[in-house]
């Protein structure tokens, strides 16, 4: 079969994306249907952009949702980037110069708090950042400011994954490894998310037991100051954190879309944040990420699945191999099609030149699950 062209692998994704599916292929074209419509658009192999044939492909594909062409291309122009909105409460089109330096500020140190625990969950950074994480996060760009109230979104580049083995063993299930800079950005989703509910609903202060959640899944005390920073300024009434994901990765079933913040959550999340860098920074005994790899015989009482417990460019550290229970598995293959977030507690074996690998029998939990009985 023909290779795809940048433009018409752009198209496949967001077709994807959009719920569209492809019915067959040929020499030269795909043809995709939309089952909640009659809807059916071919998309040539050699499609290339800015010709007669990509406006009618982008026509076509934009008419059963009654969308315009224009925003079509314009969400394909960000098929390779997460989008990380940080929207504030506006007066008519302006905000103050002062505010929005400090809402473009603390975002960026915010990104950067998440590349450093994004590696290993760690309460309390003590201003040292990860140079493989600050040289991502140097890489992020700030796009323009968006209508509705003032937003500001923040673009990381998102590589095309390489493609799962075609061919595997008899009993052996893998999935495309989570991208370093996917990894960034849902450490950062899913750290505003568990602030949200364990910092900012309770009614109660945090204590350092109580912020356990918060430090599994991504925050830190870097993070939690730069977050009360951006809320203590008197021009703003709340802080949304908006995440589009790039269609060039899937994105876990689970994963963050929108978390607000109001202004008057302040002063518990700078609280917060002051009882993370009092604690005792003991190490987190826990490893947190997607599974990539199931193995497991029918019959047998056991299996392996292989947790990416940190960034994929360190290969031998990204994985984590841990053994399970069989009466587990319908669970963990749920759980790795899904993209889920899981969190094993215990303690990990150095194996020099291999894969770590998890002490005993490990109990994977979604992280949602897991936080919940941390408590």
């Amino acid at each position: 079969m023909t290779a795809l062209s940048s433009a018409a692998g752009d198209i496949t994704a967001a077709l994807r994306s959009r719920d569209w599916v492809l019915e067959r292929t040929s020499e030269r074209a795909a043809l995709w249907t939309l089952p909640s419509s009659a809807a059916e658009l071919y998309v040539p192999h050699t499609l290339r952009r800015d010709t007669l044939e990509w406006a009618g492909v982008l026509e076509r594909m934009a008419a059963p949702r009654q969308e315009h062409p224009r925003d079509i291309e314009t969400s394909l122009d960000k098929a390779h980037f997460d989008v990380i909105r940080y929207r504030v409460n506006a007066t008519g089109d302006t905000i103050p110069l002062e505010t929005a330096a400090t809402v473009i500020g603390n975002a960026f140190g915010m990104l950067r708090a998440a590349a450093t625990t994004a590696r290993k969950p760690r309460q309390n950074l003590y201003g040292t950042y990860r140079k493989d994480g600050d040289k991502l996060v140097a890489q992020a760009r700030l796009g323009h400011t968006e209508q509705g109230s003032f937003i500001f979104p923040v673009l990381v580049h998102i590589d095309e994954p390489a493609p799962a083995p075609a061919e595997m063993l008899d009993g052996v299930q893998e999935v495309t490894p989570e991208s370093d800079e996917r990894r960034v950005t849902r450490t950062l989703a899913q750290a505003m998310q568990v602030i949200e509910k364990h910092v900012v609903q309770p009614d109660e202060g945090p204590s350092a037991r109580s912020l356990l959640p918060v430090v599994y899944a991504g925050g830190s005390k870097e993070l939690l100051t730069k977050l009360a920073t951006t809320l203590a300024d008197p021009d703003i009434a709340f802080l949304e954190t908006n995440f589009t994901w790039a269609g060039v990765e899937s994105a876990g079933r689970d994963m963050p879309t929108s978390v607000v913040i109001p202004a008057g959550a302040s002063k518990v999340i700078a609280h917060a944040a002051s009882v993370l860098g009092k604690a005792r920074n003991e190490p987190v005994r826990a490893i947190v990420g997607p599974i990539i790899r199931i193995e497991h015989e029918l019959g047998d009482m056991f299996g392996e699945i292989v947790i990416q417990a940190a960034p994929a460019g360190d290969e031998r550290r990204s994985r984590v191999e841990v053994r399970v229970r069989a009466d587990q598995m319908g669970e963990l293959h749920d759980w790795m099609h899904a993209g889920t977030t899981v969190v094993v507690q215990g303690r990990l074996e150095r194996r020099p030149s291999r894969y770590a690998r998890f002490e005993g029998v490990g109990y994977p939990q979604a992280l949602d699950d897991s936080l919940n009985i941390l408590l």
